[in-house]
């Protein structure tokens, strides 16, 4: 692994399986009375992200002051970029201020890759455009093993999970794709023609299932994963209507029905912000086979994971 993450290409099989490990003992901490760790003390993370974000910021920021870190946080609003200067040039001069660590979320594909290459710092991808969200993946990897009282990455090959929705514009399903393929999970992606993307397929390892609409082998998942429709990037033009889709590829208390007939301990999960009544139905999402709270949680251990392992990575090569 380089001192980066930038994309779920950056990890070996052996990173996964660390991270995942850290993230049990992060786990741990977060249990505690007292959740502090003192291993980044000293230790700063810039926090930059140009695009909304509730789950993702906020999981980072607590990430890194249980373990010590300080955060400086850097948005769109009321920075210097809203006053003509450059981003670059702002990157710069977060990098001139002395942070340790950066992590960058912004509208534009690959642009966390130029910040890394110009800062030198230590940079997180945070998600770029419908480009990668490595940090996502890994988290939703973790809950899967959580959930199913699972320890060992192994121990999900050959599980199956479905990803069903917006797949075009989602860079959790790239992500997600890239890594649930590396540990040799099965992937079946479940969209319209419209929403998916030519040679999606190709990023997997040839475990990959492509499919537009539900049959008995989606039925069969042991994971199902809702992606929220996108409207912010591509507005209503790729479907006729919100209940359309939702009759579609909605999943509603019937299609949870099959899927528990087939598989009663089936995982719903969702990268969140849920679309309640369009992509996920209040009683699917609400269900006990939902993790998706669990998500949300998990975020924050697999996160101090993450700049533990890059932390302790930096110093074996420095």
């Amino acid at each position: 692994m380089s001192k980066h993450l930038l994309s779920i290409d950056d990890l070996e099989k052996k990173d996964v399986e660390n991270i995942i490990e850290l993230s049990f003992s992060m786990l741990e901490i977060l249990s505690r009375d007292i959740k502090k760790v003192p291993t980044l003390r000293g230790k700063s993370v810039g926090l930059i992200f140009f695009e909304p974000s509730t789950r993702t910021r906020v999981s980072f920021e607590i990430a890194a002051k249980t373990l010590s870190a300080d955060t400086v946080n850097l948005s769109e609003k009321g920075s210097s970029v809203e006053k003509g200067e450059s981003l670059l040039d702002t990157i710069k001069t977060i990098t001139a201020l002395g942070v340790d660590f950066l992590v960058i979320r912004h509208r534009a594909e690959g642009f966390p890759h130029i910040v890394a290459k110009i800062s030198g710092i230590p940079t997180i991808n945070a998600g770029d455009g419908k480009n990668e969200h490595p940090t996502q993946a890994l988290l939703d990897l973790f809950t899967m093993l959580t959930r199913k009282k699972l320890r060992k990455v192994d121990d999900l090959k050959g599980a199956t999970i479905s990803i069903v929705g917006d797949i075009l514009h989602s860079r959790v399903a790239r992500s997600g794709i890239k890594l649930f393929s590396k540990i040799g999970m099965n992937v079946i992606l479940v969209s319209s023609h419209t929403t998916l993307p030519k040679g999606i397929e190709k990023l997997g390892n040839g475990n990959i299932k492509i499919k537009t609409q539900f049959d008995d082998e989606f039925f069969k998942s042991d994971f199902v994963m809702a992606l929220r429709l996108q409207k912010e990037r591509h507005g209503n033009f790729y479907f006729p209507s919100d209940r359309e889709y939702n009759e579609i590829w909605g999943l509603d208390e019937n299609v949870m029905t099959k899927l528990k007939e087939k598989n009663k301990d089936v995982v719903i999960m969702h990268p969140g912000p849920m679309n309640i009544g369009v992509e996920i139905n209040s009683e699917v999402a609400y269900s006990e086979n939902s993790a998706i709270f669990e998500q949300v949680r998990n975020g924050v251990a697999t996160r101090m994971a993450i700049l533990y392992y890059l932390f302790s990575h930096l110093q074996k090569i420095s």
